[in-house]
This record gives C-alpha cells, sequence and structure tokens, in this order.
C-alpha cells in the first residue's frame, strides 16, 4: 500500500512539473484514448450484432432452401406411394384380398395372379432407379401383400395395424405420413435406420380402405442434399423429430440434451448455446410435412474471426490518426503556448529587477496585446524611476505616481499562471481573464495621462474584478452601477481598484461563505462620490480609524503596490485636503468606503 501511494505521489509530481506543452498533449491524448475505448467498445458491440445478425439471416435462407429441396425430395416419394390409389390392378388386388375370408393366402385364382403381377411390374419399374429406397410394403386389411426390399422377413408380418406408422396413415386419408428415424423388427439383417413414408389407400370408387403403402428410405438423398450446404465445414444441418430424436445426420455430437432444452424454451429461431466449451450460434426452422425441426449450428469462432479482423484494421486507423493528430497539435500549440512562456521567462526577470528587458512581440492575439501591455508597463516603471531621480523636489509627488503604476510582478505572476492553468485544462474561462488582463494595463497605462474618465476608471476595477472572481471561484459577488450624470467626469486614475482589493483581501477572503461588493459612482451636489461597499469581516472603530495612517496594516498588503493611504493622499494632493477617502464599518457587518472628489467635467490641460 505504501509502495502505491509513493508511485503515485511520484507520477503526480512529475506531472505538476510537466510543461504546458507535453502536459497539454498528455491531457489531449487520455481525452482520445478514452473516446476510443468507448468507440472501440460500441464498435465491438454493434458489428458483434451485425454479424449475428447477417449470419442469421444468411442461416434463414439456407434453412428455406434446404427444407424446399426437402419438400421436393418427399413429393417425389408421396407420388409413389399416391400410385396405390390410382392403380387399377393394385386396387383391384386389395379388394379381392379384403373380400376373401383368408386374406392374402387364398388369392391364387388367374385374376388375381394378374393383379399381382401388373402391380409389382408397376411399382418395380418406379423403384429400380431409386437407390435411396430400402423397402416398399403394401399391407392389405388382413395381411402383408406385396413387398419389395434389400431386405428378407423373419415371417409374416401380423399386428401390423398396431405400429404408429400404420395408425397415421388410416387417420390421415389423402395425406403421406413422414416417420423415424425406426427400424422394423420384421425385416432380417436390417441394422440401419430409416424414414419411412406411409400413406392410406383408399378405394377410388366409394373411398372405403383398403390397406396402407410403406416405403423406407436410407439417408443418403437427405445427405446428398445437407452436404451442399456449408460445404466449406463452417457449419452444418441437421434434423431433429418431434420427439427430439437426430434424424440426420445420425449421432451428432453438437446435439446435446442443454441445446434441446434451449431450443425448447426459446421463443425466438436463434440462440447462443454453449457446447463443448465453445459457443455456436443455432437458427431453427420447422419442416411442416414431418413435424422436424432443422437446425443450422455454426461456430461463432468464425465469426469472431472476421470481428477481429475488421477491429485490427479500426484500430490501426486510430492509432494513424492518433500520431496525425499528435503531429498537428504539437504544432498548434507551439504557437499557443511558447509566446506565454517567453513571456513568463521575462516576467521572472522583472521579478528579479531586469527592467532593461523586454518581451518580443510576434503575434496580434491576446498574448500579443498582454506583452505589448507588459512592455509599455516596464517602460513607464523606468520612465518614473528616471522622474523619481530627476525631480526630488516632487519626489513625493512622483513616487506616489510609480506606485499608482506599477503592478507588481507577483500579481501578474499569479494571473499569468490561473491562465495557464486554464489554457491546460482547455477552460473557457482563459480568453475572457487574459482579456480582462490586457485591459487592466491598457487602462492602468492611459496613454500616460493622469486623469481618467470615470466609466474607463470603473472598467479597470470591473476588469480587476473579473480576474479575482475567477481565481476566488465562488468566492464573491459583485455589482458596479454608474450614474449618467458623473459617467463622463474626469478624476485621477487607479484610486478605486485599491479600494476594492483592500475588500477582497481583508474583508471577504477572511469571511465564511460567500461576499457581496457594491459599487456605486454618483453625484451630491457639487461632489462626485464613488461608494465601495462589502459584507465581508468588518473592521472595529480603532482599526478604522487607523487605515489611513502612515503605519497602517493594510499598506501594500495584498500585493498590489498601491495601498490604500496612498489614494487618500493622491486624491488630497491634487484636490486639496476636503477631498479624501472616509471609512465607516461594522464589525462583522460589512465596510463602507467613499471616495469624496471634485465634479470635473472638462480635460486638464
Amino acid at each position: 500500500m505504501q509502495e502505491k501511494t509513493t508511485m503515485i505521489k511520484k507520477i503526480k509530481h512529475r506531472y505538476d512539473y510537466m510543461g504546458i506543452k507535453n502536459k497539454t498533449l498528455l491531457q489531449v491524448f487520455v481525452v482520445v484514448i478514452f473516446f476510443m475505448l468507448i468507440f472501440i467498445g460500441m464498435f465491438l458491440f454493434i458489428f458483434t450484432k451485425k454479424i449475428e445478425s447477417d449470419n442469421v439471416t444468411y442461416s434463414r435462407q439456407l434453412l428455406q432452401n434446404a427444407n424446399k429441396r426437402l419438400e421436393n425430395y418427399f413429393d417425389e416419394i408421396a407420388s409413389i406411394a399416391n400410385e396405390a390409389n390410382y392403380n387399377y390392378y393394385l386396387q383391384n388386388y386389395l379388394i379381392a384380398e379384403k373380400d376373401n375370408a383368408e386374406g392374402y393366402s387364398n388369392l391364387t385364382n388367374a385374376k388375381s395372379m394378374q393383379d399381382y403381377e401388373m402391380s409389382s411390374k408397376v411399382f418395380n419399374s418406379s423403384l429400380n432407379s431409386r437407390t435411396d429406397v430400402t423397402s416398399l410394403m403394401i399391407f392389405g386389411k388382413k395381411s402383408l401383400l406385396l413387398h419389395k426390399s434389400i431386405y428378407e422377413f423373419w415371417s409374416v408380418v401380423q399386428d401390423y395395424d398396431s405400429y404408429p406408422w400404420y395408425q397415421k396413415a388410416i387417420e390421415t386419408p389423402n395425406t403421406s405420413v413422414i416417420t423415424g428415424p425406426m427400424r422394423h423388427e420384421f425385416l432380417k439383417d436390417n441394422t440401419e435406420q430409416t424414414i419411412s413414408l406411409s400413406r392410406r389407400i383408399s378405394s377410388y370408387e366409394d373411398g372405403s380402405f383398403l390397406g396402407v403403402i410403406l416405403i423406407d428410405l436410407n439417408l443418403n438423398k437427405i445427405a446428398e442434399i445437407f452436404e451442399s450446404f456449408y460445404a466449406n465445414g463452417e457449419g452444418a444441418l441437421c434434423i431433429l423429430n418431434d420427439q427430439g430424436q437426430i434424424v440426420y445426420p445420425m449421432n451428432y455430437d453438437k446435439v446435446t440434451p442443454q441445446l434441446l432444452e434451449k431450443l425448447n424454451s426459446s421463443a425466438k429461431d436463434n440462440f447462443i448455446a454453449r457446447i463443448d466449451q465453445e459457443e455456436y450460434q443455432v437458427v431453427a426452422a420447422t419442416f411442416e410435412k414431418a413435424d422436424w425441426k432443422v437446425l443450422s449450428i455454426t461456430s461463432t469462432g468464425k465469426l469472431k474471426e472476421s470481428m477481429y479482423d475488421t477491429l485490427g484494421i479500426v484500430i490501426a486507423a486510430i492509432v494513424l490518426v492518433m500520431v496525425i493528430l499528435g503531429v498537428a497539435l504539437s504544432r498548434i500549440l507551439k504557437g499557443v503556448v511558447n509566446p506565454i512562456l517567453r513571456l513568463k521567462g521575462h516576467i521572472d526577470l522583472a521579478d528579479e529587477g531586469h527592467l532593461t528587458e523586454r518581451a518580443e512581440v510576434l503575434n496580434h492575439n491576446e498574448t500579443g496585446a498582454l506583452s505589448k501591455s507588459f512592455n509599455k508597463m516596464l517602460d513607464r516603471i523606468e520612465n518614473l524611476m528616471g522622474e523619481v531621480v530627476n525631480e526630488q523636489e516632487e519626489k513625493r509627488k512622483y513616487e506616489l505616481q510609480a506606485l499608482q503604476a506599477q503592478i507588481n510582478p507577483h500579481f501578474l505572476y499569479n494571473t499569468l499562471d490561473s491562465i495557464i492553468w486554464m489554457a491546460e485544462a482547455k477552460n473557457s474561462d482563459v480568453v475572457p481573464m487574459t482579456e480582462a488582463l490586457a485591459k487592466l494595463f491598457r487602462i492602468s497605462l492611459n496613454k500616460g495621462n493622469e486623469f481618467i474618465r470615470i466609466e474607463d476608471e470603473m472598467e479597470h476595477v470591473r476588469n480587476y474584478l473579473v480576474i479575482q472572481s475567477m481565481r476566488y471561484t465562488d468566492k464573491f459577488t459583485y455589482h458596479i452601477e454608474i450614474k449618467d450624470e458623473v459617467r463622463y467626469c474626469k478624476t485621477i486614475k487607479l484610486i478605486v481598484q485599491p479600494i476594492v482589493e483592500n475588500s477582497i483581501y481583508h474583508g471577504i477572503k477572511k469571511k465564511r461563505g460567500k461576499g457581496r461588493i457594491d459599487i456605486l459612482a454618483y453625484r451630491e451636489k457639487e461632489k462626485l462620490c464613488i461608494r465601495i461597499q462589502d459584507d465581508g469581516n468588518g473592521m472595529n472603530e480603532e482599526t478604522c480609524r487607523a487605515i489611513l495612517t502612515k503605519d497602517s496594516k493594510f499598506e501594500n498588503s495584498s500585493g498590489s503596490g498601491i495601498g490604500v493611504k496612498n489614494v487618500n493622499e493622491r486624491i488630497q494632493l491634487y484636490f486639496g485636503k476636503e477631498y479624501g477617502l472616509r471609512y465607516t464599518s461594522v464589525l462583522g457587518e460589512g465596510t463602507t468606503a467613499e471616495l469624496v472628489l471634485p465634479v470635473i467635467e472638462e480635460t486638464i490641460g
């Protein structure tokens, strides 16, 4: 267990320190492989069902053809049996046997002998050319009258009227009865099972019962018919009678008790049966003339081989697509990630104090705009630093200007880190966050102008809140409202964002649950007011009074580089002591900060 935990930690450590490009490629391939496995699973399921369905359809067609040929075959045999109902000589002979008190043994008159000879000739002519007929017997009402067989008789056949084939023939006039397999006890040396076709012989004059004709058939013709199907050895056909006995082929080992049970219990004409640890697909059809079941039994192994061959082709195609996708994605990611990595490198240099290095702008998208803003920020920082050195007399003023223009690399680093993380995760919020950061820099620079419109100042705050709300998901909500009468008024820039930042870090962030920040810009007589209200932890009176002092703990605590006290001093430096920043707060309920500014409707020249 400990080794498993250690291995997981190592994998996680490697993943955490993996480059953006490789991490993104890994994530994409994990997703692709996941969906590929789903696709393969669905493919296997659908393709298996399709192959099984096609095989069932093929087997049904094959069974239909086999049944048709069986039907034609038995119709041929039935036509021989039916001859007994229309043969003049045989009819006379059977009537004489019926009317003679002693039956067949006393039919010795010339007329009866002539009828016998003529009947024998007719049937001999029908049977001489057939190798599938092993016996032909005609039973009168009292005795066996005529027989042609490859076997000898043991003795005179008695009680033949008790045999099922005889009873069925009597009960179903005008129809041939097919029974078997069977072996007649009265035939000498008869070791093979035969199929019997019996038919009632009725008088063509009055329809009275005269006897039964019985024709025994070997399985040669049925074998000839069935062996023409599945000649490739991929399956086999077999016949079962209504008792579940195998008619053909005899001793077929695939017909197990389990198969018979499933055949009898299945409501469908097809099912999968397991025989000798191998799966077989069984399709059944009924041969109506004999109440037989004709089965098509095929091994699913051949079907699976076909499926696996196709699956191999599909997997090879998927692997090829993945390789092409990997190469294409690598090139795409190179164009997306490399500019971010280069910019991050310049930020790291700036964090170490190397402010002379500039980021190379290679494109005109969000990363290009970010690089431009970063370069402008560094230019501004350098200019402000020079002004501080050269203008000792206005040191305080230029120091505050440097503070207002500086964006701490830690804030930028954290924001870019969030952007990189979102890009790796393919989070759709990466674009809004990048745009917000770029706009934040653009507005903060304001083309070098110190004064800014109220609506632009609020846009600057909104972009800041967009970034922070994405970094601190579900921690707070915000609402910004600008009254129309102050929308185009001007004031010094970057005075609202530090107050909002202070609300987040010292009010909302320390609060349990979700907070809210409301910002309202409005006019009150000749003064322009901006109220920032939060429902954070709030402050006691002592902290509220000390917040604008020199030693306030809120000064530069958040990493923005612009403190609350500096905002108040800048306002008073530009506009006088009657303006500035006011705080009111209730501990545990929230804080309200209000910026009081003069109404400036025209640009300062």
